[in-house]
């Protein structure tokens, strides 16, 4: 009897406890494998700072702001950097919704090809609003993982789709911080 209430109390214990102990938003363990594709959704400038920041954390990728499927074959991941630019969108020449369709895309084959989608978000409250959340939600909704600057999550945009999804999130405070989240994921 004795065994038994030993073993109810302990049980009672991790109950209450464990949750306590276990991993927050900031701790999200998820890998992936390079090489990475990277790639826009919104054509801003913000895909050229995750570029360098992958080349800080060592991680082997292939670079192309309008990726199409056909470039799925020779990676093994993809990183979306989203936030709408309408002078970038200008600057590729598509219009907002050719760029949602070109992303959608992208992710439905990398689904079916079962590649990890890493959606990064650098701009903070900049890339926020009605153009940049435009790509912004629908990546979130296919993504496998999200880091996003946590001034971009001001309003828990980011961490209640991560949360009504299930998958992990990490809100970094600096974009610098992505680095190492980078090399983390990938292994380096």
């Amino acid at each position: 009897m004795k065994k038994f209430v030993r073993l109810s109390e302990y049980f009672i214990f991790l109950l209450i406890f464990l949750p306590l102990i276990g991993f927050t938003q900031e701790e999200t363990f998820f890998s992936a494998k390079d090489p990475a594709l990277i790639t826009s959704a919104g054509q801003s400038a913000d895909v050229l700072m995750v570029k360098i920041l992958s080349d800080k954390a060592g991680v082997s990728y292939k670079f192309e702001k309008t990726a199409t499927v056909a470039l799925l074959d020779s990676v093994n991941s993809v990183i979306i950097v989203s936030g709408g630019s309408s002078k970038g969108l200008g600057a590729a020449s598509i219009d907002k919704e050719e760029e949602l369709e070109r992303v959608k895309n992208l992710m439905r084959a990398a689904k079916e090809k079962k590649l990890p989608i890493i959606q990064v978000h650098v701009g903070g409250k900049s890339r926020r609003g009605e153009l940049s959340d435009y790509f912004n939600k629908p990546v979130a909704e296919n993504a496998d993982h999200l880091i996003v600057v946590k001034e971009g999550d001001h309003d828990a945009f980011f961490s209640q789709i991560a949360k009504d999804r299930k998958i992990g999130i990490q809100l970094p405070e600096k974009i610098n911080d992505i680095q190492g989240i980078l090399q983390d994921i990938y292994g380096k």
